[in-house]
């Protein structure tokens, strides 16, 4: 049975990209930022690491100690995602569908930047004011920036403080929570190591959505604290593998359409 059977046909949904996508574009992850800022550390900078999948550690260590130059980090990250991709026929379903609320990066992707979509409308933290978008569109919120804005991306320990406690990012958290609110959420490729990301969510889920938020992953290891951690946000694991599930989700979202039809995006390996 399909997972998306238990909801009605004009059921919408919030879809946290997580890192499935990320990879399948051939895009860096968070962790695999993180490890590649961490080997460029000397011996005795790493151990002021205490968690090297955290992206926001690693580059308040690296900032510390490596560069001294905020722009020159960011430098660094903005040309992980210089190289051109492949196609995006995949991508189109997602910004095209009616059954598509919202979609959620926080990764430094630009997986959807380029889609010619006109329903497509970018969100991101800076933004002065939070447009108002109708039902007839998809919120594409990027929860850490614009890469392309690369000095205003939120990136190390300083920067995510400044993003729960500033008054400037209330009303972007307040939208986020609201749509979190209104529609399940699927969260595809949720990598539990990566403890940014769950920091990241227990800021928009300040209380527990039961049946509300669903996350495919294909990590084998689920540590206690983690599981106490997606507990306590109302976060529930999915036996799929990433793959599988996102085939699911595409007949779903367009049945007339076969999922071999839209496979036809692979991505360009951008990241080695």
């Amino acid at each position: 049975m399909s997972f998306f059977n238990k909801f009605g046909d004009n059921t919408k949904f919030n879809i946290f990209l997580g890192d499935y996508l990320v990879k399948k574009a051939g895009y860096p992850t968070r962790v695999d930022i993180a490890k590649l800022l961490f080997n460029e550390m000397k011996e005795t900078r790493k151990g002021y690491v205490t968690d090297e999948n955290s992206l926001f550690e690693v580059s308040q260590v690296y900032l510390d100690g490596v560069v001294s130059s905020r722009s020159a980090l960011l430098k660094k990250i903005k040309n992980l995602y210089a190289a051109e991709r492949g196609g995006i026929s995949l991508l189109n379903i997602f910004s095209e569908s009616n059954k598509i609320n919202s979609i959620f990066s926080m990764n430094y992707d630009v997986i959807f930047d380029s889609l010619n979509s006109d329903r497509l409308i970018k969100v991101l933290p800076t933004n002065t004011d939070i447009p108002y978008i109708s039902e007839n569109f998809v919120k594409y919120y990027k929860l850490l920036g614009d890469v392309e804005n690369f000095d205003k991306i939120f990136i190390s320990i300083q920067d995510f403080r400044k993003f729960k406690i500033l008054d400037f990012y209330k009303e972007f958290i307040k939208s986020i929570k609201h749509d979190l609110n209104e529609n399940p959420t699927i969260i595809l490729g949720l990598d539990l190591d990566d403890t940014d990301f769950l920091n990241m969510l227990e800021v928009f889920i300040t209380e527990k959505k039961q049946d509300m938020i669903f996350a495919v992953s294909n990590s084998n290891v689920l540590k206690t604290k983690t599981l106490e951690r997606l507990n306590s946000m109302g976060i529930k694991l999915l036996p799929h593998s990433e793959e599988d599930f996102v085939k699911e989700l595409a007949i779903y979202i367009d049945p007339s359409v076969s999922f071999e039809e839209r496979e036809e995006y692979v991505g360009k390996k951008l990241f080695r």
